[in-house]
């Protein structure tokens, strides 16, 4: 009864911690939200920690602090959390928070994965494109990016029109690519915008279009010079 009662505690003091960062930025809110995630975690809540790894990493009410950070999402991650394992993994590919170890971050890659994580399917896929923790495997790397791309993953939607283009880890497609590259500019992937402007001014996947291609040319430049003025930390990267 005991454990129950802790476990009614807990995901209620969860659920006002988690209202504080929601609608416009107040850091007053933040901290609050912050000190009822910390009695949250204290119960043992796993999504208290998760959430405690996002408010450290990106400095909601408090400093950021990427040891903290890191702690905490070790600890969800521990408990099976998809989104802190794939957490983990980033921090330990970029040594955030604490010693770089690319074989870790592969293991807890794999975890997130086996959870079904997209965002790790796509980091996992780029270890192995790169052979980075783990053997190159161009052809695994490919099939991680377009799990990840077809669940939505902007970044993977780009990275796979790369391998289509290239024939890396897969035939050589331009067709596909083309139409990859196109799925990610439209949400805005400056990148994905260059390559398009290019497929159209060489005729690669498409019919050769040079006004379609200044288009594209400039929808890049504008996408490059507003992700430049953004500035980041604002919400909490909890998927």
């Amino acid at each position: 009864m005991k454990k129950n009662g802790k476990g009614t505690e807990a995901r209620g003091i969860f659920r006002k911690a988690k209202a504080n960062f929601t609608g416009e930025a107040d850091v007053k809110k933040y901290r609050s939200g912050l000190e009822l995630l910390k009695r949250a975690a204290a119960l043992d809540h796993v999504g208290a920690h998760e959430w405690l790894g996002a408010v450290y990493d990106y400095g909601l009410g408090t400093r950021p602090n990427r040891r903290l950070a890191f702690e905490h999402y070790l600890t969800a991650a521990k408990a099976g959390n998809p989104n802190s394992e794939y957490h983990v993994g980033i921090f330990y590919s970029g040594g955030i928070g604490v010693r770089k170890n690319h074989r870790l971050a592969v293991k807890w890659l794999r975890r997130a994965v086996d959870h079904g994580d997209a965002y790790a399917m796509h980091v996992l896929g780029k270890c192995y494109r790169y052979g980075q923790g783990t053997r190159k495997s161009p052809e695994k790397g490919f099939t991680l990016q377009l799990r990840a791309a077809q669940k939505g993953v902007v970044e993977a939607q780009f990275s796979v029109g790369v391998c289509l283009g290239k024939g890396e880890g897969v035939r050589a497609d331009p067709g596909q690519a083309f139409r990859w590259y196109l799925r990610a500019a439209k949400k805005g992937h400056d990148d994905a915008a260059h390559n398009l402007g290019y497929f159209y001014e060489a005729g690669k996947g498409v019919r050769k279009n040079s006004r379609k291609a200044a288009f594209w040319y400039a929808r890049a430049d504008a996408l490059r010079k507003k992700r430049a003025s953004v500035v980041p930390g604002n919400g909490v990267a909890v998927r």
